[in-house]
């Protein structure tokens, strides 16, 4: 079987999973709305039919082997795609995204505020999903969110800092779980600066001799404990090498687009303005091709230029990169790309700020 063979099977096999999952999906809604609607129609308190209606619920779950809350997901899920988004529904009854995606839809669904935004999120997010695993989906609907809406989504971000917490959990073996909730930029310069440290950490240990066995995963746990148990400090220093791309009119606050990591999160636009004006940040202009591959990038200066929103004949949009490693990053279709006339025919720049400097 060639291998040309086996990818058309596997298609077939994954385009008749995702069939199967929405005729469960199917059975549930329909099973629900039509005996719900017969609870409706008997001449009882509403206390009864609120109770006959939870034993419609507990009949499907225990039927179909699943809980009451897989059930409810179901029923809550299908019905904010099939008002909000129907062209979502309709990509999952043709199986061209299963189940797991059409979840991952229906929230940003619900989330967002305007017919404009779900119109575009409708249009594009069946072809995306069809073909992106779960993961880079997910990521991709953070930033469509973020890019269509960005002030609900600051506001989100806003509330949801307001929770950040330490909380910490003993096991049993002697061992505790040490976990953080912190805003994401924070959690992105943290992570760098751990692997970064623990990358750097001599193989053999000058004090004894002996090799140094631990795998990264431990060093960077050991790291941790050691700056934690050992730091004195109460104040935010980021200095890690962060590469961070953002449109140019969004850099100088014309728009307020979020700019995206190298791992393609989405990061307020205020937090990039405020990183842009560190001494540290070093600009890069990038020169792309149609598809979004880098051809070319050169330094511009350290620090925000004062004309960055500014284009003329033969300009191009102001960037930066870290200013040690510098990984080209593919534009997203949620990001805004200033044209040039500087570029050859057809290119495109983009527009990018990040922190550059170590710890």
């Amino acid at each position: 079987m060639t291998s040309e063979t086996t990818s058309l099977s596997a298609d077939a096999v994954r385009r008749a999973r995702a069939i199967a999952e929405f005729t469960e999906w199917h059975f549930v809604v329909t099973q629900h709305a039509e005996r719900g609607a017969q609870i409706d129609r008997c001449d009882e308190i509403a206390l009864t039919k609120e109770l006959a209606r939870r034993e419609v619920t507990l009949d499907l779950a225990q039927s179909l082997h699943v809980s009451e809350n897989t059930i409810w997901a179901m029923i809550s899920e299908s019905g904010v795609l099939r008002d909000r988004a129907p062209a979502v529904w309709e990509a999952f009854r043709a199986g061209d995204i299963d189940g797991v995606r059409v979840t991952a839809i229906a929230r940003t669904a619900e989330q967002l505020q305007t017919r404009k935004a779900l119109d575009h999120l409708e249009r594009s997010a069946p072809e995306y999903a069809a073909t992106h695993t779960v993961a880079e989906l997910r990521s991709w609907l953070r930033r469509l969110r973020a890019r269509l809406e960005p002030e609900p989504t600051a506001q989100e971000t806003a509330r949801a800092v307001e929770q950040r917490h330490v909380s910490i959990r003993h096991n049993d073996d002697g061992t505790s779980w040490l976990a953080a909730l912190l805003p994401t930029p924070l959690a992105i310069a943290v992570g760098d600066r751990l692997r970064r440290t623990a990358k750097s950490l001599p193989a053999i240990d000058p004090d004894t001799g002996e090799k140094d066995r631990r795998t990264r995963e431990q060093k960077q746990a050991d790291v941790l404990g050691h700056w934690l148990t050992s730091c004195t400090g109460t104040e935010t220093d980021i200095r890690a090498e962060i590469a961070i791309s953002i449109a140019a009119t969004d850099l100088i606050g014309l728009t307020d687009g979020p700019g995206l990591t190298l791992d393609g999160e989405p990061v307020g636009a205020e937090w990039v303005r405020e990183l842009a004006q560190s001494e540290h940040t070093l600009f890069r202009r990038l020169v792309l091709d149609p598809l979004g591959e880098v051809l070319d990038t050169t330094v511009l200066r350290t620090n925000p230029p004062s004309h960055c929103g500014e284009h003329s004949a033969g300009g191009t949009a102001p960037v930066a990169s870290p200013a040690a490693e510098f990984r080209p990053m593919r534009p997203t279709s949620t990001t805004r790309r200033p044209t040039t006339r500087a570029a050859p025919p057809r290119h495109r720049t983009s527009g990018a700020c990040a922190a550059s400097t170590t710890t």
